[in-house]
């Protein structure tokens, strides 16, 4: 068969004359790909037109397969022009082994990660380790110490590979041989080169190449003796790899990098008021090195103080980070947009989004950011894959937080970039989909939380009250008022139990009673009522309520209100008052509530008379009415903590100066926890140890504050003598018997 490309073939293009070529020798894509050593995807590519511009090596290598004559060869090549003319080189057999450097820089804070990566390398299974984690933590540095570490320990060389530039996965193996020295860019030429060599291959950033990784694998097969350190912003996945994830620094380890970058800047030695400013802005930073660095290149020009109080005003730092790293990490911008990169089209929608929360969300979360309009199955499986590959890419992270429901955040870094990318359609879009959630979820909470007495509901509105706020602030920006005072009232009472008191007093003052219809003004004035700290506006404001609730006709409501005012009577020393609110709220639930969906008003009037005995001096008479309060809660299988209600009063108590009171009620709430519940006690420990503190017995408050943090729980016995030595040391120093 003649295969003379002749003289029309001139004006033929590289894609068509490869294709003409396979086919006229009867291969299929597939066995092309194989006996050239590239990938499929190469040849489909280059045939169709995609890559215009393939590698000398990868030219040479398809000649090679196709077994073209001198004239067919030529002929494939001139339809490359000069890229043609380099195929014709053979790659130079004088080529210098890259060596890496160890780092310019001293290295902060991680000597751990080192020496755990130098011992992988060292088994035979982790012959094959890729430094993941997000741009800028560090993996280049990191590696390059662990190279250096293990050119002491090892016999054979170290060889370094950037692939940063490199684009297509067929061309990694080609500059790992050029690092190597080795003339041949295959894998069986490679590990020739290296047989016996004991050699580390250190390959820097192989995320937009990881399609090599099967490449990798057979390299470590056919070289037994070498081993590969490799960096990426998301692993290779492929068996032989062990992902080792480089975290943030610690926040000791980052105020130290700042500190020394700081020095090495000129800046002047700090003064003791810097170092607030300086850890601040290492939480700012989240741990990233590079981040802190750019901060503390500025921080030595502006100084420390200075740069944090206009922080959240720079989209971009104003000096520019060290002229000796790439451009891609001379800000954090850069950094941040190498990765978004590679994202995915949904991944990509997603990451500004999920920027509006400031701080951590749950899958829930993620699903009304995705797709509040249409959230369906598969806009919630769309929303979970897009959410997995942001985590992959090292943007987004898993929590930190031990609740009951898994959590992830975005570094601040990473969110601080990605909000300002975000449309203004696409934020009016968030916040929407955030406020149908937050209504949604406010509305199970506080059922829950009234109803059982849930306290996991409690511990979520705790930790979602930003998520909550930002959907609560939508609400009242659009004018839907009543929905806004609904989530205030169905929220306000666990972040009163969580001691968030401020946050949902900030919420009432967003609302105007005029704005509202009666039974949002109902519920309205009822959070504030709760949220209330001066007893004559808590006792006006609760009544209100109350009267209210009773008008339209809300029993449920009628009963919190009496309850918030009976408490306001007796810290305004009304006696008879207070009994009196407490008897009507005590009708209400007998006569109009279903008690089993109403727990929190069957156990509060008890506490409610409980408070008031004690406030009259008749501490026998409260201990009854906070044991039968426990009592109600546990026969109405409610998980309700009366000790935690106590602890919250008894905090309330010590605010008012009522040292002997609060250490009644920690006394009495001690008493009442279950021995298999630890969150109690921890909570009382700590309001413990205020009291102490208050009553200026140090060693005492150091005591307390040690059952409160990491130090083994004392048994009851002790806890319990503890607890009545506070109260006599209370009632010592208030006077009291």
């Amino acid at each position: 068969m003649n295969d003379s490309a002749g003289p029309a073939r001139k004006t033929i293009s590289f894609a068509a004359l490869l294709r003409d070529l396979r086919e006229a020798r009867s291969l299929t894509q597939q066995e092309l790909a194989a006996a050239a050593r590239v990938s499929v995807d190469a040849v489909s590519a280059l045939e169709r037109g995609r890559r215009t511009q393939p590698q000398p090596h990868t030219v040479r290598a398809l000649a090679t397969a196709l077994q073209l004559r001198d004239a067919d060869r030529m002929a494939l090549l001139s339809t490359l022009g000069r890229a043609g003319d380099a195929a014709l080189e053979m790659p130079s057999r004088k080529l210098t082994p890259r060596t890496p450097s160890p780092p310019s820089v001293e290295v902060v804070g991680r000597d751990d990660e080192v020496a755990e990566i130098v011992a992988a390398l060292g088994t035979t299974p982790g012959r094959l380790v890729t430094l993941t984690g997000p741009g800028g933590v560090g993996k280049t540095t990191v590696a390059l110490v662990a190279a250096d570490v293990m050119a002491a320990e090892r016999p054979g060389a170290v060889y370094f590979a950037d692939l940063t530039d490199v684009t297509e996965p067929d061309d990694a193996l080609a500059a790992v041989a050029h690092a190597a020295a080795c003339a041949a860019d295959t894998v069986t030429g490679l590990a020739e080169r290296l047989a016996g060599t004991s050699a580390v291959l250190v390959l820097d950033n192989l995320e937009r190449v990881r399609a090599c990784g099967p490449h990798l694998a057979e390299l470590l097969t056919a070289s037994p003796d070498t081993v590969i350190l490799a960096t990426s912003r998301i692993p290779l996945r492929v068996r032989r790899e062990r992902e080792m994830r480089i975290a943030p620094l610690g926040p000791s380890a980052a105020e130290r990098l700042f500190g020394e970058r700081l020095a090495a800047a000129g800046a002047p030695p700090m003064e003791r008021a810097d170092d607030s400013a300086v850890g601040q802005l290492c939480q700012q930073a989240d741990g990233l090195p590079l981040a802190i660095e750019l901060l503390a290149a500025a921080a030595a020009r502006l100084g420390p103080r200075a740069l944090l109080e206009r922080i959240d005003a720079l989209t971009e730092l104003p000096v520019a980070g060290p002229q000796d790293l790439p451009a891609r990490q001379r800000t954090m911008a850069a950094t941040i947009e190498w990765s978004c990169q590679m994202l995915g089209p949904a991944a990509q929608r997603l990451l500004p989004r999920l920027a509006m929360v400031p701080g951590s969300f749950s899958l829930d979360t993620v699903d009304a950011i995705a797709a509040p309009d249409a959230p369906d199955a598969a806009d919630a499986v769309g929303a979970v894959g897009a959410l997995a590959e942001l985590i992959e890419h090292s943007l987004v992270a898993r929590a930190d937080d031990t609740g009951p429901v898994t959590r992830y955040r975005l570094l601040e870094p990473v969110r601080r970039h990605a909000v300002e990318t975000l449309e203004p359609a696409d934020r009016e879009h968030v916040r929407r989909g955030v406020a149908r959630w937050a209504l949604r979820a406010g509305r199970e909470h506080g059922a829950r939380i009234r109803g059982r007495g849930d306290m996991t509901a409690v511990e979520q509105v705790g930790t979602d009250r930003h998520v909550l706020r930002l959907g609560f602030d939508h609400l009242v920006d659009t004018g839907q008022y009543d929905d806004a005072a609904e989530l205030l009232w169905s929220v306000w009472l666990p972040l009163w139990m969580t001691g968030h008191t401020h946050e949902a007093l900030t919420w009432t003052n967003r609302l105007h009673e005029d704005d509202l219809s009666e039974h949002g003004r109902a519920r309205w004035l009822v959070a504030r009522a709760g949220s209330n700290r001066v007893a004559a506006d808590l006792f006006t404001t609760a009544e209100r309520a109350m009267r209210l609730a009773e008008r339209i006709d809300d029993a449920s409501l009628a009963a919190e209100a009496a309850i918030f005012a009976s408490a306001a009577a007796l810290r305004l020393e009304d006696f008879d008052g207070s009994q009196t609110l407490l008897a009507r709220a005590e009708v209400l639930m007998k006569k109009r509530l279903d008690v089993e969906r109403d727990v929190w008003a069957a156990v509060h009037v008890p506490i409610g008379y409980g408070d008031g005995a004690l406030l009259r001096g008749d501490r026998a008479a409260a201990a009854r009415h906070w044991r039968a309060a426990a009592d109600t809660a546990r026969r109405l299988g409610s998980e309700f903590s009366v000790p935690a209600v106590l602890a919250e009063c008894a905090q309330a108590a010590r605010s008012e100066g009522r040292l002997d009171d609060a250490a009644v009620m920690l006394a009495a709430a001690a008493e009442l926890s279950p021995q298999q519940d630890e969150r109690p006690r921890t909570h009382l420990a700590g309001v413990a140890a205020a009291v102490a503190a208050d009553l200026g017995d140090v060693a005492s408050a150091q005591w307390w504050e040690g059952v409160a943090g990491s130090e083994p729980a004392p048994d009851s016995d002790q806890l319990g003598a503890r607890f009545r030595e506070l109260v006599w040391r209370a009632e010592t120093v208030s006077g009291r018997d």
